[in-house]
């Protein structure tokens, strides 16, 4: 049993400052005893320059990440701060330790702390490093993130704009940059998946027309465009006219974005296995 659930059982609980001090403690433990010995001089400087902060060689460089660790004040700027030691730790023996800890030991140790003291936070990896998207209801993430994301594997530039979007969502930039982005992830999706280079109102029709061959019921089919429509006039009416948006509404953006991809996905998905079976 985890120790925040037993507490929970005997009614005591955790609060977020109890959260963060506790993941605090945690990773910093992990710093000191286990990547002790693997962390050399150039990937702690690689650190501080991605974080801007001061480098300097009085003590090792594990003692040094541990201090940078301690200054953080918030649970996302401590999560960002690790995610940027995953992001530049180079995995080498360095003759402190006798065991070699790997990059994925590293970001590994972060997910297990994470789940274990029930802080929602995924950590996605993609071709630029990887980093940290905060979680919001667990159904809705993983039907409409996590999977449209694994999906998008098969739609590369869709792929790239939908994680440069959860990047810049994740780190606080509700502006409509973020909104426009969600926009052309879903305009790229829809070139990829049509194989055309229709913009987003033109590709309406050719949704639909993709939809009636698949015998879709004609009120699915007709809701659906008239989302497509109202989605693609917001973004023009208002993301782009407006240098912020309201976090909440920009979630409703992102959510939408993964129903229509999964929406497309998995009727081709279920259209592929009839194929196949025939």
């Amino acid at each position: 049993m985890k120790w925040v659930d037993y507490r929970e059982k005997l009614r005591i609980g955790f609060n977020d400052k109890q959260k963060f001090e506790m993941l605090s403690a945690i990773l910093k433990n992990y710093v000191g005893n286990v990547v002790e010995g693997n962390l050399d001089e150039d990937s702690y400087f690689n650190y501080c320059q991605m974080v801007g902060e001061d480098y300097w060689n009085i003590c090792q460089p594990y003692q040094r990440l541990q201090d940078s660790l301690d200054k953080s004040t918030s649970i996302h700027e401590l999560v960002a701060k690790y995610i940027a030691f995953c992001n530049t730790y180079s995995a080498r023996y360095t003759g402190y330790s006798n065991n070699v800890v790997s990059n994925n030991q590293v970001l590994g140790y972060l997910k297990e702390s994470l789940e274990k003291i029930n802080i929602k936070y995924e950590v996605i990896e993609d071709e630029d490093g990887t980093f940290i998207f905060p979680l919001g209801a667990k159904e809705l993430d993983d039907a409409l993130v996590s999977e449209p994301l694994e999906w998008l594997n098969d739609y590369p530039n869709a792929r790239k704009t939908f994680v440069n979007a959860l990047q810049q969502y994740s780190n606080g930039l509700y502006i409509r940059d973020v909104a426009d982005n969600f926009r052309k992830a879903f305009e790229d999706f829809l070139k990829e998946f049509l194989n055309n280079n229709n913009d987003l109102n033109k590709n309406k029709k050719e949704v639909e027309i993709y939809l009636k061959s698949q015998n879709a019921d004609p009120q699915l089919i007709a809701m659906f465009v008239s989302l497509i429509s109202h989605y693609y006039l917001l973004n023009n009416e208002v993301a782009k006219h407006n240098d912020k948006m309201d976090k909440k509404y920009l979630e409703f953006l992102m959510y939408q974005t993964g129903i229509f991809i999964r929406m497309l996905v998995v009727v081709e998905n279920s259209s592929e296995r009839g194929k196949t079976l025939l």
